[in-house]
Formats: structure tokens, C-alpha cells, sequence
């Protein structure tokens, strides 16, 4: 027979699965939508694309890009930051301006990026959960 405190603690733990916090990053879980995608190279703070990254649509891409960027500052590399406004993106992933800008507004109406008052575009902890199933569907 389960006493009255461990069902309660039982309980509790069942509620506690259910929490989440936007402080915090599911780094399990950014690692499983990565590793497919690229690698993280921490000598030359860079995102090293794989051979799967080529089938990914350009909204996915970028969605990767920034949340690579994401897994980066929060394993300490370097200086870049964790967002990035629409023409860093362009360049840092070779895209034209006109294909990138139209991808974030739609990416960001789905609640899967944020944008900062310094107009860089970033992935809320919230989402990472969102991505991992838009690249699922694709």
C-alpha cells in the first residue's frame, strides 16, 4: 500500500516533468537536432555543416544556423553572440538578403524565433521543442 506522502511525492514528480523553464536550455535536446546538421568547431568558433545540411530547406538551415549559434555561447565559445541580425546570416551562410528576410518574418510568426531590440533574431529556449518538429516534418 503507498503511503498518503509518497503518492504526494509521486505526484509531484509527474507535475515536475511538465515544467520548463525559459532560463534554461535543453541541451539534450539541441544536441539530438544538430548532430545530424553540423559540428561545432571551438578553435575557430565556428558551425561546420554536414552532408544532411544540404537536404534541409533554407528556413531549417537557418533555424540550425541559429540554434547552433544558441548551443555555442552556451558551451562558452568565444565572442559571437547568440543571435544575429538578418544580414549576418546572409553572410555568414552565403544567402541573398531577399531569400533571408522573408524566412525569418515567416519562422518568427511561427514561434520558432524572437527578435531582440538590436534586431538580432534568436531561438527562445521555448522553442527549441517547435524546431525539433519542423525539421521533422520536412
Amino acid at each position: 500500500m503507498i503511503s498518503r506522502e509518497e503518492g504526494k511525492t509521486k505526484m509531484n514528480e509527474e507535475l515536475e516533468a511538465l515544467v520548463v523553464s525559459e532560463r534554461e536550455l535543453d541541451r539534450k535536446l539541441v544536441a539530438e537536432i544538430l548532430s545530424p546538421y553540423v559540428r561545432l568547431d571551438k578553435d575557430a568558433c565556428d558551425i561546420r555543416p554536414l552532408e544532411a545540411w544540404l537536404g534541409l530547406r533554407t528556413d531549417l538551415r537557418i533555424l540550425v544556423y541559429l540554434l547552433a549559434r544558441k548551443a555555442m555561447v552556451a558551451l562558452g565559445f568565444g565572442s559571437k553572440a547568440e543571435g544575429a541580425t538578418a544580414s549576418e546570416i546572409a553572410l555568414d551562410m552565403n544567402l541573398e538578403q531577399g531569400t533571408v528576410n522573408p524566412a525569418l518574418r515567416k519562422m518568427r510568426s511561427e514561434g520558432a524565433l524572437e527578435r531582440a531590440k538590436d534586431r538580432r533574431y534568436f531561438v527562445p529556449n521555448h522553442a527549441v521543442e517547435r524546431i525539433k518538429g519542423m525539421i521533422s516534418k520536412q
